[in-house]
């Protein structure tokens, strides 16, 4: 009994308007109406007093710790009275041996006022806990109190359960307090379990928000390219390409064209071909002009076909008015042009 009784001691310490705020002794502790029950005590070891006053300090970084007056937080739904606040923590401390604390507390103007005139002198936390064992698992709240006590009268225990539910990194028992439909949603939307732990949420939220924030800056940079007027040193409309993509291949084509002429109207000079193959040549030409060049190369010259005389004005070597046997050129001709030995005299004679 004596170690219950040396933390109630501690437990009731006054409160100074410039000093940490003592929250929870360490040990084993009761409140000064014998909750938790007969036979019954808090518990907070030094291991655990740590790790609660380092949950805290995380939480309250992003949501500011409220003390206020006479527990009104948790009695305000039932009353319908106002609850300001008296002060706000967003730090705490575990000091081996001796408690939770909150440290560096900023008391409203009214609150130091009524602290430095006695008005108010003493801290009662709102505690949850795990009844099993009685170890403290988190404080939701603390308030200015006339008579020290560590647990709320009933008449606002539905509501410390309520708001444990939804802010205490450690409920007290997840059967009596279930994750809140808000915070489901929340993990679901984050592509969580419901077991997923702070870490692996706040994880999410930072990976979520990273992604928002390149989503952002990409829309940034199309927006001020939609309204920027580009350099037409570099940049050209579309349809401006186009017409002059076009134009440039009529100009390739028409150049073809041209040097297709030339070759063919060159191998009709040198007897090297005939009008019924011609077009042949120029489709080929206008495929392939290194062919075409080579066919012409590789084809004899007939002067027949030039409309000239193939002895060069001497006598023919042979008799029947110059129809006799084959010239090298006219067989090397008949082979390039798939033709017979009478098409091709026929041509020369036509021409």
């Amino acid at each position: 009994m004596k170690k219950t009784a040396l933390a109630l001691l501690a437990v009731a310490l006054s409160v100074q308007a410039a000093a940490d705020v003592h929250l929870l002794p360490a040990g084993e502790f009761v409140g000064r109406d014998g909750r938790p029950g007969k036979n019954l005590t808090w518990k907070l070891s030094d291991e655990q007093g740590r790790a609660l006053a380092s949950r805290m300090s995380e939480r309250h970084q992003r949501v500011k710790f409220q003390l206020d007056y006479e527990h009104q937080s948790m009695l305000a739904e039932e009353n319908g009275k106002p609850a300001p606040a008296s002060g706000w923590a967003t730090t705490f401390e575990w000091r081996d041996g001796d408690g939770l604390y909150a440290t560096a507390v900023q008391w409203t103007a009214t609150a130091k006022q009524m602290i430095e005139a006695l008005e108010y002198q003493y801290i009662s936390p709102v505690i949850a806990f795990d009844p099993k064992t009685g170890v403290v698992t988190d404080v939701i709240n603390a308030a200015l109190v006339g008579i020290p006590n560590l647990d709320l009268n009933p008449v606002a225990q539905e509501r410390v359960a309520r708001m444990n539910a939804s802010f205490s990194s450690s409920p007290t028992n997840p059967e009596q307090s279930p994750m809140s439909p808000l915070l489901k949603a929340m993990l679901a939307a984050l592509g969580l379990a419901e077991t997923a732990t702070e870490q692996e949420a706040t994880t999410a939220i930072a990976t979520l928000k990273a992604s928002a924030e390149s989503v952002s800056g990409l829309n940034t940079q199309i927006a001020a390219l939609k309204v920027q007027t580009p350099d037409p040193t570099k940049w050209a409309p579309i349809e401006t390409v186009n017409t002059l993509n076009t134009e440039i291949a009529q100009l390739r084509s028409s150049t073809a064209e041209r040097e297709v002429d030339a070759l063919i109207e060159q191998a009709r000079a040198e007897g090297k071909v005939v009008a019924a193959v011609e077009p042949v040549w120029r489709n080929l030409g206008k495929a392939n002009l290194a062919q075409l060049k080579q066919l012409i190369k590789a084809t004899p010259a007939n002067p027949a076909l030039a409309g000239k005389s193939q002895t060069e004005g001497k006598p023919p070597g042979g008799g029947g008015g110059g129809q006799g046997a084959a010239t090298e050129e006219e067989l090397a001709v008949c082979k390039h042009m798939g033709m017979t030995l009478e098409q091709l005299r026929a041509g020369a004679t036509a021409a």
